[in-house]
């Protein structure tokens, strides 16, 4: 079991939901909260290892200085297409170095061969600092409209 018990609501079992963020490849909206009070979401890659989800942003980006400030956060991965369906929560993100490593992984998932050029440039700017964001989910909600949507 990858998550400790009441963390999981929603239509989905812990194996639908690893399945769904596994295949999906949309884009993670994560909000942090800003100094100002006023939210900060920004969409970014994902992978999920071990009850952990984990992205990667540049060092001295505003997403990552709020997350240092404050590590509570809340996050979405949904599709947008009907039959509508996805997982939101959340929990707490603790800022890591290995932010280059974490970038590969996406690099790969999300991108796979294509754009040669755009993945040099992401490589090359994570040599200024580049920050892994490991974010630990304390809730996770699913959703699936598609029995409801076939109707």
């Amino acid at each position: 079991k990858t998550f400790p018990e009441g963390v999981l609501r929603g239509p989905w079992d812990e194996a639908t939901l690893l399945d769904f963020v596994a295949r999906t490849a949309a884009p993670m909206r994560l909000a942090v909260n800003r100094p100002s009070g006023f939210p900060l979401l920004t969409p970014l890659w994902h992978i999920w290892a071990d009850g952990e989800i984990w992205a990667a942003a540049r060092s001295r980006s505003a997403v990552v200085r709020s997350l240092r400030r404050d590590g509570r956060c809340a996050f979405e991965i949904s599709v947008e297409t009907p039959p509508y369906m996805g997982v939101r929560g959340h929990g707490h993100a603790l800022i890591e170095s290995n932010g280059k490593e974490v970038l590969e992984i996406l690099l790969s998932r999300f991108m796979g061969d294509a754009a040669p050029n755009f993945r040099k440039r992401l490589l090359n700017a994570a040599q200024q600092g580049e920050s892994a964001i490991r974010i630990r989910p304390e809730r996770l909600t699913s959703w699936d409209f598609a029995k409801r949507m076939a109707e």
